[in-house]
């Protein structure tokens, strides 16, 4: 049987909002200055990609594994808050060690234990959304949010003593990172007799929109791993990735604070294809403009990469996904796009930096971004087929 869902009132909806908070802190910490922080401690191009590239496939690979356990025994809760804590402890060895090796395997704990945390806090957040307000971009917002800080408050750290501080700065927001999971709400939907498996969920839409996905993630690479490399190469402050960065969520948390009304206005495969359009440009004129004010300004078109293609994503997956694999659904989605598509466009932008430079490099994600127009122009007439999506 299902587990009974507690009432979820005003307090969850706020403990929810701390959750996202501190799980997406150390994130802004992390994505800017990993590849600052590596190369300060002797870290090549290649070794900087290889250990950007696999945590994206370890981390969903691990969320699927741990996405069936959930779904299938109803134990989302206890792993989310497991894992969590364990997950923390993992980042200690990164204060002392600096041997490649060594790192690797640290890497490879931490992405096994907190690659779970964000599907399970997704779908814990999507099951319980009617008690928790409605309205799940004013919720995320404050990962948003937690993600600026930890970007901002870092850049005046690291420009005032070295990238070296990273791994001190991570550790402020992990810790209550793993603490504010024991507030997330309890329950599941559906029955665990109806589950279905991560592997069985598929279907023809479902295929179509997971390879425009990791085609999309795939052309993020120099941005998660050389965008720091590349502004330094145009001459520009250390400061400028945080910065950046944190600017490009800015424009996220407005669009997390309206984004019902944006969901409620456009069909979510129509958003999917304005993204791949406007990831072309982006990357297309990442690689020419050499103005420190147009490289930043061009960045803010973060918000279709990321945000408006997982506000799209959750849209399609509560049309695709039965709601009793919901956490498999999340995983499924993570582990193709963020996983798979992550991993291949790191190690792919690792590769290749060396060899062409970051603005070539940036010039091939616009490429790759284009490939995936033809995939969104499919899912945009599968969706609006007058065809049940079940029979397809």
């Amino acid at each position: 049987m299902a587990h009974a869902r507690e009432s979820v009132g005003p307090l969850s909806a706020r403990l929810v909002g701390v959750a996202y908070f501190f799980l997406f802190f150390g994130v802004g910490g992390w994505g800017p200055y990993f590849p600052l922080w590596m190369s300060s401690i002797g870290c090549s191009g290649w070794q900087i990609g290889l250990a950007g590239g696999l945590q994206p496939i370890v981390r969903w690979a691990s969320a699927t594994g741990y996405a069936y356990v959930a779904d299938r025994w109803r134990i989302r809760y206890q792993l989310t808050v497991w894992t969590a804590f364990a997950g923390a402890l993992c980042y200690l060895p990164l204060l002392f060690t600096h041997r490649f090796d060594v790192l690797m395997v640290v890497f490879g704990l931490i992405a096994m234990f907190h690659g779970p945390l964000i599907p399970m806090v997704e779908a814990a957040v999507v099951d319980h959304l009617a008690e928790l307000g409605n309205d799940y971009g004013r919720l995320r917002m404050w990962g948003s949010i937690g993600f600026i800080v930890g970007a901002w408050g870092s850049a005046p750290i690291i420009q005032a003593s070295s990238p070296r501080a990273v791994p001190v700065l991570l550790l402020v927001g992990i810790v209550p990172m793993a603490a504010a999971m024991v507030g997330l709400p309890r329950g599941q939907r559906g029955r665990a007799a109806r589950f279905r498996a991560p592997w069985q969920l598929w279907s023809l839409p479902l295929a179509v929109f997971l390879l425009a996905g990791f085609l999309l993630q795939v052309s993020c690479g120099a941005w998660t791993l050389f965008f720091p490399r590349h502004t330094h190469a145009l001459g520009m402050s250390d400061a400028v990735p945080g910065i950046t960065f944190g600017l490009a969520v800015v424009v996220e948390v407005a669009i997390l604070y309206w984004g019902r009304s944006l969901l409620a206005a456009a069909n979510p495969a129509r958003l999917l294809l304005v993204v791949l359009l406007v990831n072309v440009v982006r990357w297309g004129l990442t690689a020419v403009v050499t103005n420190q004010w147009l490289v930043i300004g061009l960045q803010l078109g973060h918000v279709f990469s990321f945000i408006i293609f997982h506000l799209a994503a959750l849209a399609l997956l509560a049309r695709l996904i039965p709601p009793q694999s919901t956490t498999s659904g999340q995983a499924l989605y993570g582990l193709v796009a963020f996983g798979l598509g992550g991993s291949v466009g790191q190690m792919l932008a690792g590769a290749l930096v060396d060899r062409v430079g970051t603005a070539g490099l940036f010039g091939v994600e616009a490429i790759i971004t284009g490939a995936a127009v033809p995939l969104g122009v499919w899912l945009l007439w599968l969706v609006d087929r007058p065809v049940p999506l079940a029979a397809r």
